[in-house]
């Protein structure tokens, strides 16, 4: 499938087409305003081809041609490559073509919405990166997933997540185990970690659109202080879990641009849902019901196997049960290979 191209972007095209140019060139000039590529002629070839009404690369070479002979495109040196990009005045030059004086900024604003959504917001230390994350807190519309490690609940993060709550938001939090956090914290924090995991689910008991849930996983908690929002938008803050606190981070934002999800967006909410479903419910039997559900296949493979000698008049009863408990149970245990040996090694190593 093409890119995609506006509605604003396709009708510019339209009306450099009325004007006499042909309509790759009409196409490949509003491309370049907006989009700015900047590469070999063979590789900008094949970039523009993704774009609707560009499929022919004789069209588009075509097109090129024409756009050099205007001057609206130009070659220049870099690095040892001859790279085909727009002319400086570009977006003039379209302006003036359609006598519309205005059009230079229309486009250079058609090119701000374009431009990647990611945003480095600066030190965790930072004053702008506490309030602007309360901001996003508060644009919530949809689903809020917070993993932290040992972080208290401030009264204006609970005052925020509460009303959203009761807004309807779903929120997950995500708290890290008190043996993770002694472990990377220090043995005094693990009285901490206890009181704060008891103070969020205390705060939140009556909020039934709000789940808190217990992480034992080490590499999961490598997401704590990251944050999603609606899944549209995550805020990762960039540093050694293992090492530092999270204050010593820098924070990164990235939102998705209308129509669009970009792959860290995607990964996050991955990792993240990875986390959630293999880390612990509160309540007496939480641990327990967790390990079964967990393991749900294997005990099935180990009663299936168990009803296989059971004294049943039927034909090849035993066979047909040993062969289903080997179907039910061989692929839990090659997906669980890789873990046991990893967890192996690293019992061996510490």
């Amino acid at each position: 499938m093409g890119s995609a191209l506006d509605r604003d972007e396709v009708r510019l095209a339209q009306d450099l087409e009325r004007t006499g140019m042909s309509k790759p060139a009409a196409i490949i000039a509003i491309v370049m305003a907006t989009r700015m590529h900047a590469r070999p002629e063979s590789e900008l070839v094949e970039i523009l081809r993704q774009y609707g009404g560009l499929e022919s690369s004789i069209e588009v070479r075509q097109g090129i041609r024409e756009l050099l002979a205007r001057k609206w495109l130009v070659q220049i040196e870099s690095y040892g490559s001859t790279l085909t990009q727009q002319a400086p005045d570009l977006r003039d030059l379209i302006g003036a073509e359609l006598a519309d004086p205005l059009l230079p900024d229309k486009l250079s604003l058609m090119r701000v919405k374009l431009e990647p959504s990611v945003r480095l917001l600066g030190p965790m230390s930072d004053t702008n990166v506490y309030h602007t994350f309360l901001d996003l807190l508060r644009s919530a519309e949809q689903e809020i997933c917070l993993p932290m490690l040992a972080t208290p609940p401030y009264d204006v993060i609970v005052r925020i997540l509460r009303e959203r709550a009761e807004a309807g938001v779903r929120i997950r939090i995500l708290l890290a185990a008190p043996e993770i956090v002694a472990k990377w914290r220090g043995e005094p924090m693990r009285e901490k970690a206890i009181e704060r995991v008891q103070q969020w689910r205390a705060l939140f008991r009556d909020r039934r659109s709000v789940t808190i849930r217990m992480c034992r996983t080490e590499a999961d908690m490598e997401l704590a202080t990251c944050v999603s929002v609606d899944g549209i938008l995550v805020r990762l803050d960039i540093y050694d879990p293992y090492q530092q606190r999270s204050l010593s981070g820098v924070m990164i934002e990235v939102a998705s641009p209308t129509g669009l999800t970009p792959n860290v967006v995607r990964i996050f909410g991955r990792l993240f849902n990875t986390a959630w479903d293999r880390s612990s419910r509160f309540g007496r039997l939480a641990r327990t019901t967790s390990f079964l559900g967990r393991w749900w296949k294997v005990w099935l493979a180990v009663m299936t196997l168990a009803a296989a000698f059971l004294p049943i008049s039927v034909p090849h009863w035993s066979e047909i049960l040993i062969g289903i408990s080997c179907g039910v149970g061989a692929p839990v245990i090659i997906d669980e290979l890789p873990n046991t040996y990893r967890m192996i090694r690293k019992r061996r190593t510490t």
